[in-house]
């Protein structure tokens, strides 16, 4: 069983681990490439993408097919998830509770960008647990997760080393990003986009976090314990 010392921050990434987003967001992808003749489920997208930056989805496509998706396709998907975010986004179940209860100071680090992590956490109540100062996007960096980068940043701007931090993340691609920052790392698969918890699981103790679990209610008490159940 890993052992982890009580953390001085706790670093929560925002999509599929405070709001259930991926869901909604892999839709936006998947009808935004369904227009260029890219034809890709949403669960598939969710699959693969889900982490990345629209950004990188884009380059991977211009990549991989004929298609030359337009420079601007990150600004169309951003634009249209956000019109549909006040309509269709919930937070994961129990986040609020676990926020209000945790004895850890804590901020948010997201792939999404300042826009887009503004408008989810304004639109499910969330805001007030991230003011400002604990709001850390991807429009920050140069280079966002799975790059290192904006793990960094939050920790500098926190007045944290990486070694004191412990990361929240639901992918791959952000538990690759804390792990290169040299922070430890939970997983958290109770996110809705995803199919088969078992197997996300083992994703994420590949890439490199010390336990995983599926349900906000169980962070307290691995925190507590000062274990990795």
């Amino acid at each position: 069983m890993p052992m982890i010392s009580y953390p001085d921050l706790i670093i929560f990434d925002c999509d599929g681990v405070l709001v259930d987003s991926e869901v909604l967001a892999s839709r936006v992808v998947s009808e935004t490439l369904g227009e260029y003749g890219i034809n890709i489920s949403a669960q598939a997208v969710a699959e693969k993408f889900a982490g990345f930056t629209d950004e990188a989805i884009r380059d991977h496509f211009r990549l991989a097919t004929s298609v030359e998706l337009p420079e601007d396709f990150a600004q169309i998907v951003e634009e249209t998830t956000i019109a549909y975010i006040p309509d269709e986004l919930k937070t994961l179940p129990f986040i609020k509770e676990t926020l209000s209860s945790l004895g850890y100071n804590y901020c948010v680090a997201s792939n999404s960008r300042t826009d887009r992590l503004n408008s989810a956490l304004d639109s499910t109540g969330l805001m007030d647990y991230f003011p400002k100062e604990r709001r850390f996007s991807s429009s920050m960096v140069t280079h966002p997760k799975p790059a290192p980068d904006l793990h960094l940043l939050t920790c500098s701007k926190m007045d944290v080393s990486p070694e004191q931090a412990l990361v929240i993340e639901d992918t791959p691609t952000g538990v690759s990003a804390a792990v290169g920052a040299g922070i430890s790392v939970f997983g958290f698969i109770g996110a809705g986009h995803i199919s088969d918890p078992k197997a996300q699981s083992l994703k994420l103790i590949e890439a490199g976090a010390i336990a995983v679990f599926d349900d906000m209610r169980q962070l307290n008490n691995m925190l507590r314990d000062g274990s990795a159940a």
